[in-house]
């Protein structure tokens, strides 16, 4: 990891490549290097984006059934985009993941659809379960009671696991759309086949940024607040290390000089060289007599 750009791509663990287009790779996953690289990529912006995050979680529930945060959501990797490649953002960024309204929101509701399908007959099987314990409850309250605890220990982890898997086709399909102005459909296809090349090590993130954001939200909230900028981040490197660079550069920052700044490694056009010759629509010079 080097030193003058700490949130570069690792490399790649060596099983090659996965065919396709996008090329996607198959990489370490180490979550606790993943936010010190999100750390180091926020830098000095690291509280400005705790305030984009918090607005961001309040605007977009706002409209019923989280219609709204996909947008909002392209509009947070805006951002880390533009720290990525101009080492600096700004909070107005945040709304012009509306620019991507359309293909946001599809994946959003694509992603409710999915977990509606999935999620509600576990939720009506474990409703039913518990009726029938209640209604057994009178001949052996006390064993009715503690098969009521297990079941619902066992639902639980059965919900959670449905949720990680309805998860993985979306997790990546947000930057995708902000890095790749993909349409939905491609990106939750690419999303899908990211996270399936690197189940495992996505598995594992899954569950060290859980645990992490559960102690934060049981310390009173507020601590989640500043733990969610190296949430969100170390989803954004992660993405960036399976995907390598983007095909479209971030919107475009105002300098302090009020131009809008260039794109690292690329320069505006000078003047043409003092030699070239004169275009050819023009006249020649009349000859000297």
């Amino acid at each position: 990891m080097s030193e003058s750009n700490p949130y570069q791509p690792v490399a790649d663990s060596g099983t090659g490549q996965v065919p396709g287009d996008p090329t996607i790779r198959k990489v370490s996953v180490r979550p606790i290097e993943l936010m010190q690289r999100a750390y180091a990529l926020l830098g000095d912006q690291y509280l400005l984006m705790v305030g984009v995050l918090l607005v961001a979680m309040f605007v977009g529930s706002l409209v019923p059934f989280g219609l709204i945060m996909g947008p909002l959501l392209v509009g947070v990797y805006l951002c880390f985009l533009q720290r990525e490649q101009f080492g600096r953002t700004e909070f107005g960024t945040l709304f012009k993941g509306f620019d991507f309204f359309l293909d946001s929101f599809l994946v959003v509701l694509a992603a409710g659809l999915l977990g509606l399908v999935v999620v509600l007959p576990v939720q009506l099987v474990m409703f039913g379960v518990m009726v029938a314990m209640m209604s057994g409850a009178e001949n052996n309250p006390e064993a009715a009671v503690g098969g009521m605890f297990v079941s619902m220990a066992v639902f639980m982890l059965i919900l959670f696991v449905l949720m990680l898997f309805i998860y993985l086709p979306f997790l990546f399909a947000f930057q995708l759309i902000a890095d790749r102005h993909y349409k939905a459909i491609d990106a939750i296809k690419h999303s899908w086949r990211a996270s399936i090349a690197n189940l495992g090590g996505i598995i594992w993130l899954q569950l060290v940024l859980g645990v992490i954001s559960y102690l934060a939200l049981l310390a009173c909230y507020i601590p989640f607040f500043f733990v969610l900028p190296l949430v969100t981040g170390a989803l954004f490197v992660l993405y960036r290390d399976i995907f390598g660079p983007g095909l479209y550069p971030p919107p475009p920052l105002p300098s302090p000089g009020g131009m809008a700044s260039p794109m690292p490694g690329h320069h505006q056009p000078g003047p043409p060289p003092a030699n070239n010759p004169p275009p050819a629509n023009n006249p020649p010079p009349p000859a000297a007599p």
